[in-house]
């Protein structure tokens, strides 16, 4: 929940903060950077995916619950910095450009991203069931 945090604090920052000074040309810069988010929401989404996928999974499943439990903990912070890493450009681009959208709107693409990563336990109750079936060699 801490990423969930970082972003609200990053929204925040950024309604309480002024722009210095706005490049000249970045209002075409949003097709851009919307299309980028696209691209990384889906990413994570397919890296989510292949992550919990049965043969990826399979191969930490043999050496143990504590692999599995490794393995998803890893997962979910790598995937949830990464959708982080969406509302830090959400300020970002709101300080380049002077338009507070960029920060609201990245930054709820990135909670909802954040929260889409969040352990399941019923998934993580699956995993591990799958791996005490394996057995520890």
């Amino acid at each position: 929940m801490s990423f969930c945090f970082t972003v609200i604090i990053f929204m925040g920052v950024a309604r309480f903060i002024e722009p210095n000074q706005t490049i000249p040309g970045s209002e075409k810069w949003g097709k851009t950077i919307y299309t980028v988010v696209i691209v990384v929401g889906l990413s994570i989404v397919g890296l989510r995916r292949f992550f919990m996928s049965q043969s990826f999974l399979g191969r930490a499943s043999q050496k143990g619950p504590d692999s599995v439990l490794s393995v998803l903990q890893k997962m979910t912070i790598i995937i949830c910095a990464i959708a982080e890493a969406v509302g830090i450009s959400g300020l970002i681009f709101y300080r380049l450009t002077g338009d507070y959208q960029y920060s609201w709107r990245l930054g709820v693409v990135a909670i909802l991203l954040i929260l889409y990563s969040f352990p399941r336990r019923g998934e993580w109750e699956r995993a591990v069931a799958e791996s005490e079936k394996h057995g520890t060699p």
